[in-house]
């Protein structure tokens, strides 16, 4: 009964931590939308009243403002001066907040970013057996810092730190294994298939 209420509950959690994000985003965007119509309503006060699939001109002006911000903001980020002041802001104040860099590179995963800091799936001894892990960063040439993700939230976890002879390399990628995790390794059989 207790592991039951374990798996609803982390279940559970896991799905607040899903869809935390996307309220987040929806969030800004109507927060955006809304500050952008105040700035568009004298501008199309000039045009007629039309309403376009069910959107009024200035709705639709708002709309494609917000995708030209947008737009211009990934551009601007792609430059050298955007990365460096990212990464200065990465190393000062995100990196004291929890879990940021590996929900940042697990979600440029999973949204198809290609990112030069992807994480290695590895597979770790731990008391119940091997055990999907991430490998952080190498300390010295026997030792690693891993990232040992729960299930089915892959969000907590724990960092250990494990010899170099002790690591299983798994050759699949960060969003195969977040999936696996997710599904309480329903999947690990095609997964790990000739790599165990």
């Amino acid at each position: 009964m207790k592991s039951i209420l374990k798996i609803i509950k982390a279940t559970f959690l896991g799905g607040i931590l899903f869809l935390a994000p996307l309220i987040l985003l929806l969030v800004l965007l109507e927060k955006g939308f809304s500050i952008i119509q105040k700035i568009t309503k004298p501008i199309v006060h000039q045009f007629p009243d039309v309403k376009v699939l069910g959107l009024a001109i200035e709705e639709i002006i708002a709309i494609f403002i917000i995708a030209f911000i947008c737009f211009t903001a990934g551009l601007i980020a792609k430059t050298g001066g955007a990365q460096k002041l990212i990464r200065k802001l990465e190393d000062g104040i995100l990196s004291f907040v929890p879990g940021y860099s590996f929900m940042k590179n697990m979600n440029e995963s999973m949204l198809g970013f290609e990112s030069n800091e992807d994480l290695k799936v590895i597979l770790v001894p731990t008391d119940a057996g091997l055990q999907f892990a991430f490998l952080v960063e190498e300390i010295n040439e026997n030792k690693f810092a891993v990232f040992i993700p729960d299930a089915p939230n892959p969000w907590s976890g724990s960092v250990v730190f494990v010899d170099k002879k002790d690591i299983t390399e798994v050759e699949i990628s960060q969003k195969e294994a977040l999936a696996c995790i997710r599904k309480l390794g329903y999947g690990s059989a095609a997964l790990l298939k000739n790599k165990l």
